[in-house]
Order: structure tokens, then C-alpha cells, then sequence
């Protein structure tokens, strides 16, 4: 195993964890809003990245421009993709020739990692923790046309689970899964679920 804090992007440096596996696939973890104090140190940030891990992903979790150390400044989700994209790329030359790149997100980052998804070759797979249907349009998910895992909060105001029922009800995909656990918008004290359910679909 090897955990490297590590600087990505060109023109801005983002702040950045790898921990690296043989395989050759890899996973881009997207944390929740910068200005409400997300940071690739959130609690459901770490679930994913431990589940992910344990199934033989090498992992990447960032900082948003503007977020800990990363340079830059909040930009309203529009520069924020670029700073997935960044991170992508990042991975997919780390990892080398073949890789598999999956993308997972966190609210905020759900939101920005699947609108960067539809921008970049080779995303055949997302995984969705708490898309905030109340703040932000959901056609990105409609577009996308890989494996698609969700994960809900039964309890959630920002991400209702309502809108999410009806949208994979429609979902043309026959690679899906849904999860809901017994939540709020934060997981306190259900990371463990989160990452079990990753470790079960992967």
C-alpha cells in the first residue's frame, strides 16, 4: 500500500490523497460543498475512499479550488469540473495504459463529478451519494448511460429520496443499484454502510 499527499492540475495546484493499489483501476472521489465546509476530509468522503480501497481501487480524493490548501477560488461548480477533469486525468496517467476510471460523489461533488462524467471517454461507471435534487437540475443523470449506484438518505431535505425513486424508476440502465439508508444528508455514524454497500456492488 502506498498513501501519497500529492499536488494535481496546471493552472491550479489542488491538494490531493492517492493511495495506490496494483490494479488497474482507479476511483476519483468528489467531496460536498466548499463553502459549506466540504473537504476530501468529510466523513462520507472517507467511506468511500475506504470501501473503494478494500475492493482493490486505487483511490483519489481531492480538494475543490479554493478548499485547504488547493489554490483558487469557489466557482459556483463551473471550474470545479474542470478540477474533476484535472483529477481524471491525474489518475488515468498514474495508473497508465488501460485503466478504468470511476467517479463517485458526494452532494456537491455528485452533482459536479456527473457533468464532468458526460465531458469525459471513458467513464463507464458513477456512484452517487445524496444528489441534492433540491438545489441542482438532475437531467446530467439522465444523460449519463453507465452503471449508475446510488445511495439515499431516507431522512434527507436537501437530497429526497422522492425524486430519486422516480428517476431510477426511468432509468434506462440495466446496470443500477440504490441503496437507502436510515439518514439525514450527513451519514453520521453510517459511513459503515456506505462503504459495505461499495464492497456488495463491487
Amino acid at each position: 500500500m502506498s498513501i501519497k499527499r500529492v499536488q494535481i492540475g496546471s493552472k491550479l495546484k489542488l491538494d490531493a490523497v492517492l493511495k495506490e493499489q496494483e490494479t488497474k483501476k482507479g476511483v476519483v472521489i468528489c467531496h460536498p460543498h466548499p463553502l459549506y465546509g466540504g473537504s476530501m476530509n468529510n466523513n462520507v468522503v472517507n467511506a468511500l475512499e475506504n470501501g473503494f480501497y478494500e475492493r482493490g481501487f486505487t483511490t483519489l480524493k481531492f480538494n475543490f479550488r479554493g478548499v485547504g490548501r488547493s489554490e483558487g477560488v469557489y466557482d459556483e461548480g463551473i471550474g470545479e469540473m474542470d478540477d474533476v477533469i484535472c483529477a481524471v486525468n491525474f489518475l488515468k496517467e498514474t495508473l497508465k495504459d488501460n485503466a478504468s476510471i470511476l467517479l463517485a460523489g458526494y452532494s456537491f461533488g455528485a452533482w459536479v463529478s456527473i457533468r464532468a462524467a458526460l465531458e469525459l471517454e471513458g467513464i463507464d461507471s458513477m456512484f452517487i451519494v445524496a444528489y441534492p435534487f433540491s438545489v441542482y437540475d438532475s437531467s446530467p443523470l439522465k444523460q449519463f448511460k453507465g452503471k449508475m449506484v446510488f445511495v439515499a438518505g431516507k431522512y434527507d431535505d436537501i437530497a429526497p429520496v422522492e425524486p430519486l425513486l422516480e428517476l431510477y424508476k426511468d432509468l434506462p440502465l440495466t446496470e443500477k443499484n440504490l441503496k437507502i439508508i436510515e439518514s439525514d444528508h450527513f451519514f453520521f455514524g453510517k459511513e459503515n454502510e456506505i462503504t459495505e454497500f461499495i464492497k456488495e456492488v463491487f
